[in-house]
């Protein structure tokens, strides 16, 4: 366990990664920290979050910064960028448990709001996964906005990598968690399909909306750099040429 960093959800997309890049795994419903534990990192995400059935009440995450406050253990919460402003039930519900882990007391506390972290992910609900599921299904990425809207994206890896750092420190307070690049969304996707091989790129509006960017200074000033956009665009061909390899085995597969 990396710096005696533990996470859990350490099933989920981001929670498979952390571990991957050295921290400790554990069921999201861990009662307490075990000992040894320097930070704690909840990766886990509640099955109703954004939805009308979620309940404060119900969620693992303010019970967790409980117990850890109990046992002097740094609490680190991946939030939202949406519990910036919300918009949205599920900005709102973030936003609403950041106010709960904040009224715990002695808690030393953490939240990062993530931006738009992507990695493989066929088949999830994400930006990415439907990319990635639209060329595999029929070798065409849709968008519903327009191509020039300029989003923050961050790679998963990196993600781990700058999450870890902070543990390491637990600096307390609020920080985004981005790459602080305003990437034209048009440019990710042209850049897996390019990796993939084929594949065309169809825009159903031409509204440039929710977009974003992140300030990644107030992370740089504790020693934490974000990829750059020519990374973060070589991390997306490198996933259409995954997608490309696993189709490919796939055919062999099936012609045996």
């Amino acid at each position: 366990m990396r710096d005696g960093v533990l996470v859990t959800g350490a099933g989920g997309f981001i929670g498979q990664a952390l571990v991957r890049a050295g921290a400790g795994g554990a069921p999201h419903g861990l009662a307490d920290p075990p000992s040894g534990t320097a930070c704690l990192v909840h990766a886990g995400r509640h099955p109703s979050l954004g939805t009308p059935a979620w309940r404060i009440e119900d969620d693992v995450e303010p019970r967790l910064a409980l117990a850890c406050a109990r046992a002097g253990v740094p609490f680190v919460s991946l939030g939202s960028r949406k519990a910036t402003t919300p918009a949205d039930a599920y900005g709102y519900q973030k936003a609403a448990i950041e106010a709960r882990l904040r009224a715990v007391p002695d808690l030393r506390l953490t939240v990062l709001r993530l931006g738009n972290v992507f990695g493989f992910e066929p088949g999830r609900r994400s930006f990415m996964g439907a990319m990635l599921d639209g060329l595999r299904r029929d070798g065409t990425i849709r968008f519903d906005m327009s191509p020039f809207t300029r989003r923050d994206f961050l790679p998963v890896s990196d993600a781990a990598r700058m999450i870890l750092a902070v543990a390491a420190v637990a600096p307390s307070g609020t920080f985004p968690l981005g790459s602080g690049v305003a990437l034209d969304c048009g440019r990710l996707a042209l850049a897996v399909i390019r990796g993939f091989g084929r594949g065309r790129l169809v825009c159903e509006s031409p509204d440039e909306r929710d977009g974003f960017v992140l300030d990644p200074d107030p992370l740089r000033a504790l020693g934490i750099e974000p990829p750059n956009g020519v990374a973060i665009l070589a991390e997306a061909e490198a996933l259409g040429r995954c997608l490309r390899d696993q189709e490919a085995r796939s055919a062999r597969r099936q012609s045996r």
